[in-house]
Parts: C-alpha cells; structure tokens; sequence
C-alpha cells in the first residue's frame, strides 16, 4: 500500500528528463540537499528505505517527497544501477543504511547529469558483474569537485567506507553555504504517535507504509516529535562548546556537525541564533570555532581569534587553551601562548601546565605585538595610540 500526496512534476527521473535545459548547479544542490535530508529523517527513525531510486522520488512544486512502498526488487532489473552491489545476491531485507546511502551517491549523480544510471545498458545481468567488479558511472565534466567527491564516497564497495547520510546532508549543507544558497527545512513528521520500536519493524510493518517526509514552508510551524526530546538553540551551543576536542583535532569539525545533526537541527540555523546571542562564553567559543573550522561560514581565522579571546577574557578555561594552541602553532608567538597556557594552568587544566613550562624553558621564544593589541582592543584599553604605549608588563605578562 502507497499513501502520498500528488506530485506535480511526477517522479524525479521524469523531472530531470524534462527540466535538463532549466536546472542550474543551485537548484540542483538545492534538491540534492532535499533528498538527503529526507532519507536523514528516516534514518534519525531507525528506519532503512531499501528502495532508493529515481523512479520512486516524487517532485511537487520543485520540493522532493520520498514514495514509500513495499519493495520487490527481485523481479526489477531496472534497478541494479541503484542497488548496494554488496547486497545483490542478498535477501531484501539485509538491505542497510550504508545501502541507501549508496543509493544516494547513485542519485546525486543521476540529479547532476539529469540521466538515468547507465540508461543505454540493455544487458542487466552483464552489468551487475561489472557493477560488483568496479563499475560506476562518469562524473559529468562540469560537476564541481566537493559535489562530486561526495556522491563517489557515497558508491565505494565496501560499505564500511561510506559516509553516514548526515554526513553526506553536512557536506552538502557546506557547499551551498558557500555558494550562499538557501533551502528549506525537511521535517519527518510523528507517525500515528507509535514508537520507534513500531517505526523499526521494516517494510513490512503497514506502517512504514503511511510515512511522509516532505519540507514546509515555515519550520517554525512545524510540530514535534513526541518520542524526541527537543533541546533549545542555547542548550546545543553550551554542548557544542563541551565538546571536548582540540581545535587541531581533525575530527573536531564533523564531532560538531554530528552533534548538530543530533539534535534535528542545522549549522546554518545555530549560527544564525549566534550572531543575534553574542554574549556570554560559550557563544563566544562556538563562533571562534565555526570561523575557525568553516562551520555555516568562510573560514576566518582572525575572527575566530577574536572570539576566542572575548570569551577567554571571561575566564573561560576552554578559549584560553584554545588561544594557548592557537598563538603557539597559527601566530607563531609563545609569549602570548605561554600567557593563556599560564592562564588556563591557574583553573587546574593539566595540559594547559605541561605546555607552559615546556614553552618556558625553550631557549627560542617568539612575540607577535598584533595579538597583544588584539587582545587590549577587547579589553577596551583605549585608542590605537594609547595601546600602542602599552608594554609586556603593562600587560602582566607571568614570564617576562
């Protein structure tokens, strides 16, 4: 049984057959970012798809819907361009999220070159072989290459290489920050009031059957749902900025995104409610680290300092630490990184001691007036002459 709205524009292969002369890279990012984020919602719910293809996307007022149905894809040979090749031999059911996710990656192709996979291959049997000994299809010349890394990351063989599908929703949510493209919101909305262990029981289930994911016009209306505990855009900010990782930390930036992700939200709207929430740490920390990172915004280094430092002031062990990291390695000046490890080391922070005597007892210490200025600029010590006659130990530095 199907349950879904009428779609205007039919299913997306027949919309991107029709719409190949209208659609430009945004819009196409645009429904990419759509799709992803409806097959996130599922997956938020425990809930697989298995039967990702074109064929069963449906387009309405340029918006993608997902059409649910119960699979029977032994019989349908047209779909093994679509199918986790690790699972074609496979019952139905063995079917994952690292499947869909492939999918996916099969489906961001098929939206960047308006084709279907692999649509002049008559011979199914030869080219599930050839699918399971490497085959896939060729970017279009044209695709933009952080578009393109993610759909061939999303189709490697081994599943365990695979992004995560909120993964994939954050890189693309990346790349339409950068080329300042909005999009709506995608909302799974409460089934029925039935529990994730209903929601779980697979294709079966009638259930899954009556599933709708589709965006609305305005998140703001959009109600809750009941088995997620829904926290505040503050409460997120204060467990972002806990987090732990060291802002060289290469994880660090996707344990952000993750987190976000977690909590049914996006980084665009968190930044968004940090720059109307600037005071106090921990916005301060989470600005520092999106402009250092890149996070819903350009990577902004000098910014990211600044916010630092603000919240530092506020003695916050965190942003002196950071700043002890950042003045050593990004400023090249240990004075002012043995000042914020100094700092950092008096709150108990044992890391923050280690790295102040070791600095100390280095024979090449380096010094960057820049950041003394900076960091008496948020203190409001007066004008740029003023500051100009301050001294180390105006400053009281501990080492000098």
């Amino acid at each position: 049984m199907l349950v879904m709205e009428y779609a205007d524009s039919g299913t997306l292969q027949n919309y991107l057959e029709k719409n190949i002369a209208n659609l430009n890279w945004d819009k196409k990012f645009k429904m990419a970012n759509q799709l992803a984020c409806a097959v996130s919602c599922l997956h938020d719910m425990n809930i697989t798809h298995r039967d990702l293809r074109s064929s069963n996307v449906l387009v309405h007022q340029n918006n993608i819907k997902l059409k649910v149905d119960v699979p029977k894809l032994s019989k349908k040979y047209d779909v093994i361009p679509y199918i986790d090749p690790t699972k074609f031999f496979a019952d139905l059911h063995s079917l994952d999220k690292k499947s869909d996710v492939y999918s996916i990656g099969v489906l961001l192709w098929e939206i960047s070159s308006c084709r279907s996979p692999f649509k002049d291959v008559s011979n199914q049997y030869r080219l599930q072989n050839q699918i399971l000994q490497g085959l896939r299809e060729t970017p279009m010349p044209s695709t933009p290459k952080d578009y393109e890394q993610i759909y061939t990351d999303c189709w490697k063989p081994e599943p365990d290489d695979r992004p995560t599908i909120q993964n994939v929703v954050s890189r693309l949510e990346e790349i339409m920050v950068k080329r300042n493209i909005t999009t709506k919101h995608v909302w799974a909305p409460p089934i029925n009031n039935l529990s994730r262990n209903n929601l779980s029981q697979g294709f079966n289930n009638n259930i899954y059957n009556k599933i709708k994911v589709e965006p609305l016009k305005s998140p703001s209306k959009a109600p809750q749902a009941s088995f997620y505990k829904q926290k505040s855009k503050k409460e997120i900010v204060d467990g972002i900025a806990a987090l732990a990782d060291n802002i060289y930390d290469e994880n660090k930036k996707q344990r952000i995104l993750d987190y976000i992700k977690d909590h049914h939200t996006t980084s665009k709207e968190i930044f968004d409610w940090l720059l109307n929430n600037q005071n106090g740490i921990n916005p301060n920390i989470v600005l520092g680290d999106f402009h250092y990172l890149g996070i819903a915004t350009m990577v902004d280094k000098r910014k990211a300092f600044d916010y630092y430092v603000q919240a530092a002031l506020e003695e916050s062990s965190i942003a002196q630490y950071t700043l002890g990291i950042l003045c050593e390695n990004d400023e090249k000046d240990t004075f002012q990184a043995m000042y914020w490890f100094d700092k950092c080391a008096k709150q108990g922070n044992q890391d923050a001691i280690n790295h102040y005597y070791r600095l100390k007892s280095s024979k090449n210490k380096t010094f960057n007036p820049a950041n003394l200025h900076s960091v008496m600029g948020k203190m409001n010590l007066g004008n740029e002459e003023e500051r100009k006659g301050f001294s180390l130990q105006d400053f009281k530095l501990p080492f000098v």
